[in-house]
């Protein structure tokens, strides 16, 4: 509801645009032009705000500069100013300008909620509707809408109805005053009536997104889950926007969203997006065993894809199987842009961390650290894990450093002030941990406040810290660990080894982590820790076992042998088929996409091996001579080398009765590890 109240006050008066082009007295407002057509063609605004300024000196009551500044300004947050320039507008505002008070107050109030005073924007729009209602009635009804809004916001609910029901008198079809209603229903917990004032909606419009989206909530807090669920699938039906599909949701109620995504899955084969959300719910709960088939099954149907692998590799790595999950980062590293290299490095040096193997992930973390200098977690991450290996001055060594380019990183501190405490630099290593506290503020995933507190002796504090990061996500079980951790820093070993299985039930499987932590120091001789361990380490290895990966024969398999021709100039002439036809293409290293002749085209379009579907629009192709030229795009369902086989690929038309068809090297890696055996004329493709 905010959000559409928002961008409807932005669309009537808060754009960069004036309210009102009738104001075009004068003939120096050149340069108010000449800012609104900067703007319009995506120019600096600050550059804008220059020219408008200069037109307010030549011209000072020409008010759609002021509000032109004005825009600029709230849209950079310097709220004061854009105050500042609707006080000039309505000091200088006159009848010629096309600007009531009511509007230029309507400016007002809508910045004053956005500094957070809400009640001096309610008074503001008090007036504002006042006013309205005697000059600017064309605007009545979205400035009331606006006051019911804010009115909700500080949960006046009663308040906030009545304005929605007078704009209900004034206009009987609007749909917005009626869901608003049921969403002030909702905020009262009066779940059943809200529902039912739903219903009536859906017969104004039973398309109206915002609906299902206010059911969502309803059921929500009814906890019918499934009806939830039900209500974000209507809500996905009816906008087509995936944004809506929210795995959170989805989590509510685990079991019924996998038979309801299968079902999907079963109805749309070929939509790859159920896939997608399934893989992500069994993700999200922590069943890495049925995460990785589905994973499988896209990259074989669509080829590698560096997102694919990326999450893969989680998977693997969260079950222990690093060489896999080692080997997919590979494949991501040599797919993905340059510009992306420092990420997955990290992803990947952030795995051998995890699997104990310092000195792997120290190269990997040295690499991010290469390429963002400034950036302090490259120097963090390689400095825990020279740690870790028993490198403390090297470990120091890169705090420091990762300090003294970025000040505002909490965790850096933290391990600084750590290491400080092992050598006994107990004043620095407070001095570190206050550091943490002043900095670390915000409740949040990766927050660490709650290590520096318990260093500095305030227990209960960390663990109130704690508790609250748990409540954000009671289902991370990296959350849970990090409490086991804490308790047992503690020495509340009981509490610990308890939190230790609450993390390992809820997917914790970074066991070889576990084994290096000193955190997990002081419960690591226990028998419930080394039972515990024991236990959850076989269900891992029944969980791998499930998927049916033999780590050591999977490695480099070779999928497919394809006999080859050398042309003139060094390529090769490959068999192939597309679509069911045979046919030859031309390995090209120059090329990027798959290209077919507009003969070749006809043929299978012609004769069925194509359709009018497949036709996906045009695309602006480079040929090896720099040259442009405009391609039609097909969908290719199946490209076929050998055994090996790839589907959905896009290819480009080239208008050229003699152009050959093309295999560039960017899709043909789609397939797996590409090698040429030049002695047997032989491409070999490995998976």
């Amino acid at each position: 509801m905010r959000k559409i109240i928002m961008l409807m006050l932005t669309v009537l008066g808060l754009a960069l645009q004036p309210l009102s082009a009738q104001n075009t007295e004068g003939s120096d407002n050149y340069k108010y032009y000449k800012a609104v057509e900067l703007l319009d063609e995506g120019g600096d605004p600050q550059e804008a705000r220059k020219l408008a300024v200069e037109n307010i000196k030549a011209n000072p009551k020409h008010i759609d500069s002021y509000l032109l500044i004005a825009g600029i300004d709230r849209r950079e947050a310097d709220y004061a100013s854009a105050l500042r320039q609707i006080e000039q507008a309505m000091k200088n505002n006159h009848k010629e300008s096309g600007f009531s008070e009511a509007l230029l107050l309507w400016w007002k109030a809508i910045i004053y909620d956005e500094l957070g005073n809400t009640r001096k924007a309610v008074d503001t729009m008090e007036q504002v509707v006042k006013m309205a209602r005697k000059t600017d009635k064309e605007h009545l009804v979205s400035m009331m809408e606006n006051l019911a809004q804010f009115r909700y916001d500080l949960k006046e609910y009663d308040a906030s109805d009545a304005v929605y029901r007078e704009i209900m008198k004034i206009d009987e079809s609007t749909l917005l005053p009626r869901i608003g209603l049921a969403r002030n229903l909702i905020a009262r917990e009066r779940y059943d009536e809200a529902l039912s004032a739903l219903e009536e909606c859906r017969k104004y419009d039973r398309d109206y997104a915002e609906i299902y989206r206010f059911q969502m909530k309803a059921y929500e807090g009814k906890k019918e889950y499934k009806k939830m669920i039900d209500a974000m699938m209507t809500l996905f039906e009816k906008t087509d926007d995936t944004d809506y599909i929210d795995t959170d949701v989805l989590l509510k109620d685990v079991s019924y969203s996998v038979a309801l995504l299968k079902e999907k899955i079963a109805g749309e084969g070929d939509n790859a997006l159920w896939k997608v959300v399934l893989a992500s719910v069994y993700q999200d709960s922590h069943k890495y065993s049925e995460v990785i088939p589905i994973l499988d099954g896209l990259i074989e149907e669509y080829g590698y894809d560096e997102d694919l692998l990326e999450e893969r590799a989680d998977c693997y790595a969260l079950m222990g199987m690093t060489d896999l999950a080692v080997k997919d980062m590979n494949k991501a590293i040599d797919l993905c842009d340059e510009r992306n290299h420092a990420y997955y490095y990290a992803r990947r040096g952030e795995i051998f961390r995890s699997a104990a193997l310092y000195d792997e992930a120290i190269q990997d973390f040295s690499k991010v650290i290469d390429r963002y200098p400034t950036g302090a977690y490259g120097y963090y991450a390689r400095g825990w894990c020279k740690e870790l290996s028993g490198d403390q001055d090297g470990a120091m060594k890169d705090y420091n450093e990762g300090i003294s380019v970025d000040e505002d990183y909490p965790y850096i501190y933290l391990m600084r002030g750590s290491l400080y405490l092992e050598k006994g630099e107990m004043e620095k290593a407070m001095t570190d941990f206050e550091t943490v506290v002043a900095k670390d503020t915000t409740v949040e995933d990766g927050s660490c406040r709650h290590y520096a507190l318990n260093f500095l002796g305030k227990t209960e504090e960390a663990l109130e810290w704690m508790e609250k990061i748990i409540e954000l996500d009671p289902d991370d079980p990296g959350n849970w660990y990090d409490k086991a951790c804490l308790l047992a820093r503690m020495n509340r070993c009981d509490e610990a080894v308890s939190a230790l299985r609450t993390s390992f039930e809820k997917g914790f499987r970074k066991f070889p982590h576990v084994d290096h932590d000193n955190d997990m120091d002081p419960i690591r001789d226990r028998d419930d820790f080394q039972a515990l361990m024991q236990q959850y380490r076989k269900m891992l290895e029944q969980e791998v076992l499930t998927i049916g990966k033999d780590l050591d024969e999977s490695a480099g398999k070779v999928v497919s042998e394809i006999e080859m021709k050398k042309m003139y100039g060094g390529t090769y002439e490959i068999p192939c088929s597309v679509n069911g036809l045979p046919l030859k293409m031309i390995f090209d290293t120059g090329a990027s996409d798959v290209t077919i002749s507009s003969v070749e085209a006809n043929f299978m379009l012609k004769n069925g091996y194509l359709s009018e579907n497949d036709v996906k629009g045009k695309k602006h192709y480079m040929t090896a001579s720099g040259d442009i030229h405009e391609g039609t795009i097909l969908k290719l369902k199946e490209v076929k080398l050998g055994d090996a086989v790839l589907k959905n690929i896009e290819a480009s038309v080239v208008h050229s009765q003699k152009a050959p068809l093309l295999l560039g090297q960017s899709v043909l890696e789609k397939f797996g590890t590409i090698t040429i055996d030049n002695v047997n004329s032989k491409l070999l493709i490995k998976q």
